[in-house]
């Protein structure tokens, strides 16, 4: 299988490169920036700045099977139409330009299409709710075009949608937990009774290799660790990991968030203090899909990333 790979230099993307290859398939890869040839050996790598600028699409997909449109802005600093351009009418235009070339098109969007909540949650299936930010919200608009365009053109579309990715390379906020608890500050979250999936990225890179080739791929999937856990109990987790004793404080999970807003840390804090636990039974039923990689093992790899000086 011949693979198109967006936002290839990225975290995610690079990792899928990586297994798409070890897996036998040739990738072609779109990145932001030329890095050394050696972060991504045996792949074709094509410079493309901006995808939401005029380019010749249809040359970049030429002898393409299918693409896993990874490029995205998830920065809470852009302006909502710096986010909505680069991640909702650039993923359009690519998919108008892959119609009657690739056969299958695997967008990467994102759990908070489902919002997150505060209080008591169950585990979400696959009717979004509003969005509480710009990217959650540019995520699901994105879909909704995407889904309106695959029903006139009859591309293959496949909607992946993640929770928080941690792993080897990972940025933002989980490496700063991660430096949080290697520091050995007490942190304050003993209080804080929530239920957060995660996934690792080894997990994520294996759905999305299941999502391009398996023929029963299609519409919108979650996808995550097995496990679900709180927010104290992921900090004892990776405390264990980096044998460093977990420091907790009790602090009532309402004053946390005013000190959030405060801070003008509000959406970290919502996201350490609410829930977004997802399920993966649509992903078991249609493509037999399991994650090979359990939470502690992915944490342990992650964490000797961390301790090799990458951190």
């Amino acid at each position: 299988m011949r693979v198109l790979v967006t936002g290839a230099s990225g975290f995610v993307g690079a990792a899928l490169c990586r297994e798409l290859l070890a897996r036998g398939h040739t990738v072609r890869a779109a990145v932001r920036r030329m890095t050394p040839a050696e972060n991504l050996p045996g792949v074709e790598r094509i410079l493309v700045p901006d995808f939401a600028v005029d380019f010749n699409r249809r040359a970049l997909l030429g002898g393409i099977d299918a693409v896993a449109h990874l490029a995205a802005i998830a920065h809470r600093s852009a302006p909502e139409t710096e986010i909505k351009r680069v991640n909702v009418d650039a993923a359009v235009r690519l998919a108008e330009a892959a119609a009657g070339l690739a056969r299958r098109f695997v967008f990467m969007s994102s759990a908070k299409v489902h919002g997150e909540d505060s209080g008591d949650s169950s585990y979400v299936e696959t009717d979004p709710t509003l969005p509480q930010d710009a990217y959650g919200r540019a995520k699901l608009e994105a879909e909704h075009r995407l889904g309106d365009l695959a029903s006139r053109n009859g591309i293959e579309l496949v909607m992946i949608r993640p929770p928080l990715v941690y792993g080897p390379g990972v940025k933002a906020n989980f490496l700063r937990l991660l430096r949080w608890v290697d520091s050995g500050l007490p942190l304050p979250f003993a209080s804080v009774r929530n239920r957060r999936s995660l996934i690792g990225v080894g997990n994520l890179v294996d759905a999305v290799v299941r999502c391009l080739d398996h023929p029963k791929a299609r519409g919108p999937l979650l996808v995550s660790d097995d496990e679900v856990v709180s927010t104290p109990e992921l900090i004892a987790r990776i405390a264990r990991s980096l044998g460093r004793p977990a420091r907790l404080l009790r602090v009532p999970p309402a004053l946390l968030r005013l000190l959030g807003t405060a801070c003008g840390r509000d959406e970290e804090m919502r996201r350490l203090t609410g829930n977004l636990a997802t399920s993966t039974a649509r992903a078991q039923r249609l493509l037999d899909w399991h994650p090979p990689r359990t939470l502690d093992a992915g944490l342990a790899e992650t964490v000797r990333w961390f301790r090799s000086g990458h951190g």
